[in-house]
Order: structure tokens, then sequence, then C-alpha cells
């Protein structure tokens, strides 16, 4: 006899510890870099975590869950396409003004004290797949769910989510002492998690958010190769 009874949902205060869990996680390991090789992948491993513990305790059959996340059949043109826009807006913005306001000293400076400037594509590789694997897995895949439950309105929750989204970016560029920058760094990255929020709710697969989330981030890296080049 299947289970009737309705799906379990996040309280408010721990939905809301959801939402900035990424914004913690950036500002301690990235930002301030407490006990960076520790701090990340365990604060990582908790967001893994978190959904996984919520989807097996919301009483959902499978195949809801499955449909709540997004995982379906694609041919991934959706996503190829986004994509290309998007990796060629960055690349188009970082070339025209963008890349001269920053120093690239600061960003060279960055990777070196965390060890990774004479590593920089390997890093980039191991960090954009799993990265946007993960932001996929957690702000699209659980977070836009949840959230869904809560805000009916369809613009309200692309505002949201895309705020959200770019909140814990800021963190992650305040080394950068132009706050214009950041403003801007910060802008974009809401921008792309709206886009991203609102694919799903046309019915996009998270696959598709996926490989476009996965293009935009090797055009950042690149724009970050370019400033390395630049530091000489």
């Amino acid at each position: 006899m299947s289970d009737t009874r309705p799906a379990r949902k996040l309280s408010l205060a721990l939905l809301a510890a959801c939402c900035l869990l990424p914004a913690f996680q950036t500002l301690v390991a990235v930002h301030l870099q407490w006990l960076t090789f520790i701090s990340y992948p365990a604060l990582k491993a908790l967001m893994i975590a978190v959904p996984l513990i919520v989807w097996l305790g919301s009483r959902r059959p499978r195949a809801d869950v499955f449909a709540r996340i997004g995982l379906k059949r694609t041919t991934l043109l959706s996503g190829l396409v986004a994509g290309s826009l998007m990796g060629g807006l960055i690349l188009g913005g970082y070339y025209t003004f963008l890349g001269p306001l920053v120093d690239p000293q600061l960003l060279a400076g960055k990777l070196e004290g965390m060890g990774l400037a004479k590593y920089y594509w390997v890093m980039a590789v191991v960090v954009s797949i799993p990265n946007a694997s993960f932001e996929e897995y957690y702000w699209r895949g659980f977070l836009q769910g949840e959230m869904g439950d809560r805000i009916r309105s369809r613009a309200g929750l692309v505002i949201v989510l895309g705020g959200l989204f770019g909140l814990h970016h800021i963190f992650a560029l305040l080394f950068l002492p132009d706050w214009r920058i950041v403003a801007l760094g910060a802008g974009i990255t809401m921008i792309a998690g709206a886009t991203w929020t609102w694919m799903r709710l046309r019915g996009a697969s998270l696959l598709d958010v996926f490989l476009s989330h996965l293009i935009a981030d090797f055009a950042v890296m690149w724009c970050g190769w370019d400033l390395l080049q630049r530091a000489g």
C-alpha cells in the first residue's frame, strides 16, 4: 500500500540555514581561509549530505524526487546554447571593459598563497567540473524545489534564488579592492543563477543547466588564465 501522507517540508529556519550555508562556506574556507583544506571539503560534504537526508525523509516517491530534481533525458541542446551565450557574454565583457580594471597581481597573489598558480589548468578543470555539478545539485536540484514549496511566484523564485546564488560569490571576490568589480562580479553570478533557475522552471533538465554552468565556468577560468599571463 502506497504512503498517502503529505510530503514533509523543511522548517523555515532550516531552509534559511540551507540557503545561507554556501555563503558561510565561501566566507570561511575561501575568503578567510580558516583551515581551508579541512573546512572546504567538510562544508561541501555537509551540503551534499543535507539534500540526501531531506529527500529520504520527505516521504515522496522516488519518481517524484527525480522529477523535482530535474533528472530526465535530454539532448543537451538547450544547455549548449545557453552556455555558449553566457560564455560569450563573459568573455566579451572581460575583454571589453572588465579585464583592464582588474590588477592581475591580485589574482596571482591569491593563487600563489593557495599554492595553485603553477597548476592553474589542473585546478581549473578539477574545480570547474565538480563545482558546476555540486552547485546545480544543491541550488537547482535541491534548493529550487524547497524554495518553490514556499514561493509560488515564478518571478519571485527566480529573483530570490538568483540573489542568493550571487551572495555566496561575493565572498570569493572580496580579495579585490575595487568594490565596483566585486559588485559587478556578484551581479553577473546573480544573473547566471536567475537564468539557470528560469531554465529549470521552463522544464530544462538538470543536465542542461549543468552543461550551461560548466561552459560559463570555463569562460571565467579563461579570464583568470589571461590575468595570470598579464601578471607574468
